[in-house]
């Protein structure tokens, strides 16, 4: 069965199964409705005979009244008589309304007649008795006319008593069948919605089964759409460093030449080279910045800025094109555009680059003007409108709405006469989008183009003075500047360690050994990311993310480092509102690729050395150098350091633990065992010593018993101690 027919034939059936059911549901309506109906007749010939009932009752009891006042000449028996009498009435009258038909209309009109004979003779009776009586009243009723009356009246009611009884039995009949039409209807009815609930159920049960599998085969495209970016993104990465590496010298090299004496044919060629390098260079930071974009690690880092400040830095960067293609390049802005804002002006200054390259790349002859104006204020926020405008080739109507498009220009000619991607454009709409704005553009074909973009920003504060340059920033001397790290860690071996891997790839941080410094270093300065330890004394950093988040509403990415292996932790660290989770031990290519990604930012090239190092058997030891050797790359110094930073805080650490055992001390106790975590990871311990370290680090008063505690301590100090004497044999 085709896919899109089945749809049609789910119709036809739900029709069919409608009708079955309407059909169904009138049958049983119908018979329901003669059921009650004859359920109202048979009632009505039960009040039928209940009426006859009583009027041979209310007769015999008048009868009974008269012929007691005459034979006991004592008128109470003739007490309410004419009440008597009135009732008879009523009741004639009542069965009249309830029997009357074309078979009983001559037993009725029989039946008045008598009943009135009857109700005037017993008063012709009481009169006699009263006027002449007792033995002309006897006389009057002993003549037979009253008990011929009331055998008349007998007669009468029996006939319409026989009369009444078929009716209610041919009611009674209609309702037996009626009744067991309903219970048959409803049978079908019952087995026809089982049924089709059933069929119902097992289509939607083959349904969702159908869905579960698809949503699993989903599931698994996006895993594997993941993995692909991962890998695409780790290419791109490595892209950057190994071309942008060469070609920085590439162009660099070139711009040596150029100031050397050269004759003019190999000017020519090293201005080619240098020409070359740049467009070659543009391409790749094109396609780094799409990938950015596309995989969401451009983020958007607001910072305050002067306006004139990134106009006049564009103006000069232009300057010489424009001047070289002998183009007109202005930059102009109303007097009610404020100068410092708050926003990205990384970002601002790249879609401002994209825009006038553009421009004057297809301009040949005329003008390129940068314009901005005020569009939109309120209070603090206010949205202002950058037009770019040129004199160039302009760009036809129809091709207007593709240009932000990937890989696509105007013209198939334009890439082979001007060069590009085509993603200056994609980028530019992307990176405004991004920052809540909008871009539009007006053109016509030889008339030059307008590129409207309309941005977001809240008034800016000026940089406020400094105190103490070295207070604020004491970031290491001769490293990158463009990259800058906070590191909140007060374990000293773990501060030794990310100094090192630091320092191998240039990047310049500020290490701080507890919360409170951390929260007041990142008040006082910029930085591009928090690498935060869990678990530090005072403030640990639970309560700075807290606070980082909360109080100083700050944005910076956030990695935390602990040494915990419980599960949860990382989504714990997530939930509070960190970026990313790392443990210890602190592995290098983890910690590297966390930070490019929470940066954006290329790492610089390792300067660590010789990556050729022998790596040290464990001979049956405690001790295993294969992660330091990891870390160190070859750097024996680094290694050797980094042991005598183990033999001295180990002892230190023991008796920490020790004091805080013999104390009954439990935030002490879990405060040393993690310290003891993270120093005994460095040189291969987690095996031999996690498992006395890791239940004091989550002991309770539940579960603590200072003796086992105690036991356990020992045990834990005779390894220590052994894996000591080994890092000593290690440095000698």
């Amino acid at each position: 069965m085709q896919p899109k027919k089945i749809k049609y034939y789910l119709l036809g059936l739900f029709l069919i199964g409608m009708a079955l059911f309407i059909v169904l549901h009138v049958n049983s309506a119908k018979n329901i409705r003669q059921l009650i109906s004859g359920n109202e007749q048979l009632l009505q010939e039960l009040n039928v005979k209940n009426e006859i009932q009583k009027l041979q009752t209310s007769m015999a009891r008048t009868d009974s009244k008269v012929r007691g006042t005459v034979i006991a000449q004592d008128s109470l028996h003739i007490t309410g008589i004419e009440s008597d009498i009135a009732i008879i009435k009523a009741d004639l009258k009542e069965i009249n309304k309830i029997v009357r038909n074309d078979s009983t209309e001559k037993l009725l009109t029989q039946l008045n007649y008598l009943v009135d004979e009857k109700n005037t003779f017993n008063v012709q009776v009481l009169d006699t008795f009263y006027t002449q009586g007792k033995w002309a009243a006897e006389k009057l009723i002993n003549n037979q006319k009253g008990k011929r009356l009331g055998e008349a009246i007998t007669g009468i009611l029996h006939q319409l008593d026989s009369t009444r009884q078929s009716e209610v039995n041919h009611t009674t009949h209609l309702i037996d069948t009626s009744g067991q039409k309903a219970l048959s209807w409803g049978t079908i009815l019952v087995v026809f919605a089982c049924l089709t609930s059933l069929l119902a159920f097992l289509y939607i049960t083959s349904r969702i089964h159908r869905q579960e599998q698809l949503i699993d085969e989903l599931d698994e495209s996006r895993e594997q759409e993941r993995r692909l970016t991962v890998v695409k993104d780790q290419f791109l990465a490595n892209m950057s460093h190994e071309i942008r590496t060469p070609m920085n010298s590439v162009l660099g090299f070139a711009h040596l030449l150029k100031n050397q004496p050269l004759n003019s044919k190999s000017r020519e060629y090293v201005n080619a080279i240098d020409s070359a390098g740049q467009n070659l260079l543009e391409i790749i930071n094109d396609i780094l910045d799409i990938s950015k974009i596309e995989s969401g690690m451009m983020r958007i880092e607001p910072s305050s800025f002067s306006l004139q400040g990134v106009l006049h830095a564009v103006y000069l960067l232009f300057q010489p094109k424009a001047e070289e293609k002998q183009l007109s390049l202005q930059v102009t802005t109303d007097e009610q555009v404020p100068d410092i804002l708050y926003g990205d002006v990384t970002r601002l200054t790249q879609v401002l680059v994209n825009l006038t390259s553009n421009a004057i790349k297809f301009t040949d002859a005329g003008t390129v003007s940068i314009h901005v104006a005020r569009s939109w204020q309120d209070g603090n926020g206010v949205r202002l409108l950058f037009t770019v405008k040129d004199t160039g080739i302009g760009i036809d109507p129809a091709k207007q709405g593709s240009i932000f498009d990937r890989f696509n220009q105007a013209e198939a000619s334009t890439t082979r006469k001007y060069g590009g991607t085509g993603l200056g454009l994609t980028i530019v709409k992307q990176l405004v989008e991004l920052q809540n704005g909008f871009i539009a553009v007006e053109s016509k074909p030889g008339e030059g183009s307008t590129f409207k973009v309309e941005l977001p920003y809240t008034l800016g504060e000026p940089p406020a003075e400094t105190g103490s340059d070295e207070e604020l920033l004491p970031l290491l001397p001769g490293l990158q500047q463009d990259i800058r790290i906070l590191v909140a860690e007060d374990n000293k071996m773990n501060q030794n360690l990310l100094r090192h891997l630091l320092s191998n790839r240039q990047l310049s941080y500020r290490i701080v050994t507890n919360g409170e410094e951390a929260l007041q270093a990142l008040q006082k300065s910029n930085y591009d990311l928090l690498l935060l330890d869990i678990q530090m004394p005072n403030v640990d950093g639970y309560t700075v993310i807290q606070r980082l988040r909360q109080e100083q509403h700050s944005n910076i990415p956030v990695i935390a480092m602990t040494a915990h292996a419980m599960a949860g932790e990382r989504d714990k660290c997530l939930q509070l509102g960190m970026n990313e989770y790392i443990s210890k031990p602190i592995r290098a290519e983890e910690l590297y690729r966390l930070i490019q990604v929470y940066t954006g930012k290329s790492l610089g090239p390792d300067i660590s050395g010789n990556n050729d190092f022998s790596t040290v058997a464990d001979n049956g030891h405690l001790i295993s150098m294969q992660y330091l050797q990891e870390l160190s790359n070859g750097n024996s110094e680094f290694e050797q350091t980094m042991l005598q930073q183990f033999i001295a805080q180990l002892p230190e650490d023991l008796g920490q633990l020790k004091q805080a055992i013999h104390a009954s001390d439990l935030p002490g106790i879990r405060t040393a065992a993690h310290h003891l975590k993270t120093t005994v990871s460095f040189i291969g311990l987690e095996a031999h010593l996690y498992p006395f370290l890791e239940p004091l680090e989550h002991v309770t008063e539940e579960d603590f018993v200072q003796a086992e505690a105690a036991e356990s301590f020992a045990s834990l100090r005779q390894l220590a101690m052994q894996a000591v004497q080994e890092a000593m044999s290690f440095l000698l």
